[in-house]
């Protein structure tokens, strides 16, 4: 790559780029008057459904309906449903279970054997429940997203079914050893956003999303009800209950050590939470509600998400802290701690199997895992010991336990951009960390695309307040390394939200479809998301979101300044959170983009909290009525900033009409007022299954071969342009 400081100084000096459009300093205010497309919010009124007809239709012509797309699709559904894989199973007790999707079926197949059998390699698996089988015969696209099966019997499963993936369940009891769901069951045959848990054989937690009437704003429960078998759900007493203004409560039971929990999220970050006493009331922990409490082995586990000054002590945002709970209950607040965050480290996370915590966190986007172990001393102190987890090679780990109450057998998923993920099973009971005859491999993908000659770079830009922003570029030596480069198609992805950071993966599509070409792949860590910690998330949240914007301009300048591409081959892409980040992106600087995938987007910032899910989110984005969030929001949301007489790049909108986490009235509604105002290079998809992502792998295909195929078209070599 061309030094940093001649890529900046070229960015200073706005050499050969595309004039900067949009400035902040405006002051911004909601446009008066009706919106004219507010019918689009009405899912299935029959106005907005020719609406989507009409598009649909529109769209599968321009890039559903050639050879290039059927066989490109064709190639990512064998590579996304391969006939023969091996099985990686959920353990529960002496079990394994599997859902087994192929393309006979693509819902899955709910199975189990047992755990012997399948460490073996000789499982007999037993089929609990045909998912396709289901649907065909109710009538309904059901997609399986949860069992809890009861502890310690093992003979019944809660079971969480969902119409077509959206994020609504219904809950239903299933019995494991007959094979078949329970006549008069614990059974909630209306889809909503339910939480069901054991306490006993007869009894469970629920929190009944009965309604908008007896909802929170966000759409979740606000309460906890103690059903007992035999007994009408309406009559469950309630015996926890939030405020309608939180995001959720609920109540779990941990049936290892006899725990009641109870919670209430008053924003989507933080939660008080409360314990169970002995007189049968609830007590609430003593903590900020932005530090996360988590339990395991008599042990309290904290996690600040801010500063936290506690006496006399501060503790970093981002920490991890560890204290017995009785001594935490009875006021001491001598924490140890697992983990304090650098400048240059993310947050830490943690799990733990059964004798191990295991903390994990990021250094300059780079995985990092510690192992801790505590131990009582004669004297009844204690004391943590500490091991890292070292895996060869510089790849994301994913360290995460088989059965945590069991032993401590974890899988490790490891993860690159150029090699197919690996699957491994460890013992952390064996304590050198590179024994490898103690670690088994469960699975390798077969290569599905040909990464000969590709290389992984790391570059930065500079933001428009100064900050330095990393990316990491995925392509040919020849178009990464060196003065003599040839300008390439560019896709730059990103997202920046929710603390979310944006690591290594190996994808089949952006491989087969992108980079096999000749594509260059770019993927910017910015402001918003969680590579460096709650300050990164912080800097970028609420009246501040401008700054993700600006640090995503700033790279794919940075991409036009060193040569890797060309303002007329990069392409943006992003989904939900990173559907706003492009849209906003194109809406303020059209003229540096060639194409613009905007998926499951976030678009109409003004209604946004009162759409689906969308008031759960107030406190990343803030609130549109607030006179200061307000006019930033106004400042940005690309539904209202979009005008007549620009030229905006080809861009594709794709939704998802079951999507009920992010209303499918965003991308509907910007499409519709593109069109409006005479931009005629906006194409739409609303798929008519699935939620928030893909209901199966098939669709999944057809979806990817028809997003890579746009872009192509708009960005590749000129005799494929359109």
């Amino acid at each position: 790559m061309a030094c940093a400081g001649a890529a900046h100084a070229a960015i200073g000096h706005n050499r050969g780029l595309p004039s900067r459009g949009f400035v902040m300093s405006e002051s911004f205010r909601w446009p008066a008057g009706a919106d004219p497309f507010r019918y689009l919010e009405a899912l299935g009124s029959t106005r907005a459904r020719a609406w989507v007809d009409e598009q649909n239709a529109r769209t599968r012509a321009a890039l559903r309906d050639d050879d290039a797309y059927r066989a490109l699709a064709a190639r990512l559904a064998q590579a996304y449903l391969p006939r023969e894989r091996p099985v990686i199973p959920t353990r529960w007790r002496d079990w394994a279970y599997d859902l087994w999707q192929d393309d006979l079926h693509p819902k899955g197949l709910w199975r189990r054997a047992r755990w012997d059998d399948w460490r073996a390699g000789r499982p007999d698996w037993e089929t609990l429940l045909d998912v396709d089988a289901l649907g065909a015969e109710e009538g309904e696209s059901w997609v399986f997203e949860q069992d809890a099966i009861l502890y310690p019997d093992g003979d019944r499963a809660l079971l969480s079914l969902s119409p077509g993936g959206a994020d609504a369940v219904v809950v239903r009891e299933f019995d494991l050893v007959q094979r078949r769901f329970v006549d008069d069951g614990f059974t909630i045959d209306t889809p909503g956003n339910h939480t069901v848990g054991w306490i006993d054989r007869d009894t469970v937690y629920v929190s009944w999303d009965r309604g908008e009437a007896h909802s929170t704003a966000a759409g979740y429960p606000y309460d906890a009800r103690r059903w007992v078998r035999g007994t009408p759900l309406a009559d469950a007493p309630v015996v926890f209950r939030g405020e309608p203004d939180d995001i959720s409560a609920g109540v779990w039971f941990d049936p290892i050590d006899g725990r009641h929990v109870a919670w209430r999220s008053v924003d989507f970050f933080d939660a008080h939470a409360y314990r169970l006493t002995e007189a049968g009331e609830w007590a609430r922990y003593d903590v900020p509600t932005h530090v996360e409490v988590g339990f395991w082995e008599g042990w309290l586990v904290l996690e600040p998400r801010l500063d936290w000054d506690c006496d006399g002590v501060r503790h970093a945002g981002g920490s991890l802290l560890a204290i017995r709970e009785q001594a935490f209950l009875e006021g001491s607040r001598a924490f140890t701690t697992l983990f304090a965050p650098q400048p240059s480290t993310s947050a830490c996370t943690w799990t733990h199997t059964r004798h191990t915590l295991i903390a994990s966190w990021l250094d300059d986007v780079h995985n990092r895992t510690l192992l801790w172990q505590p131990h009582q001393a004669d004297d009844g102190t204690w004391r943590w010991d500490a091991r890292p987890f070292d895996w060869p090679g510089d790849a994301q780990i994913d360290v995460e336990p088989v059965e945590s109450t069991l032993n401590d057998e974890v899988y490790v998923d490891v993860d690159t951009y150029l090699d197919p993920p690996e699957c491994w099973l460890a013992d952390l009971a064996d304590c050198a960390a590179d024994a490898a005859s103690r670690r088994l491999l469960l699975d390798r993908p077969p290569v599905q695309f040909d990464a000969a000659g590709l290389v992984v770079r790391r570059a930065s830009a500079r933001s428009r307040d100064g900050t330095l922003v990393p990316y990491t570029l995925i392509g040919p030596r020849d178009a990464l390394d060196g003065d003599a480069r040839v300008a390439r198609p560019c896709l730059l992805s990103g997202y920046g939200g929710f603390a979310l950071p944006n690591l290594p993966g190996y994808s089949d599509a952006l491989g087969i479809a992108w980079l096999e070409r000749g594509g260059v792949a770019a993927f910017a860590h910015i402001r918003g998301g969680g590579e460096f910690g709650p300050r990164w998330h912080v800097d970028a949240q609420r009246e501040h979101r401008q700054r993700s914007f600006d640090d995503f301009i700033a790279v794919a300048e940075d991409l036009i300044a060193t040569g890797v591409t060309t303002a007329a081959q990069l392409g943006i892409e992003g989904g939900s959170n990173g559907g706003l980040l492009v849209a906003a992106c194109m809406v303020q600087r059209p003229a540096l983009f060639g194409a613009v995938l905007c998926r499951v987007p976030l678009l109409d910032m003004r209604r946004y909290p009162k759409l689906h899910a969308g008031a759960a989110w107030l406190d990343e984005y803030g609130d549109p009525d607030d006179p200061d969030e307000g006019a930033a929001l106004a400042a940005y949301s690309p539904y209202h900033r979009v005008r007549e007489g620009v030229a905006y790049p080809p861009l594709l909108l794709t939704t998802s009409t079951r999507d009920d986490r992010v209303h499918p009235a965003h991308a509907r509604k910007m499409a519709a007022r593109m069109h409006a105002l005479g931009h005629d290079r906006v194409w739409y998809w609303e798929n008519t299954d699935g939620g928030h992502g893909s209901a199966d792998d098939l669709e999944r295909a057809e979806s990817d071969a028809a997003e890579f195929g746009f872009l192509w078209a708009h960005l590749g070599p000129a005799p494929a342009r359109r």
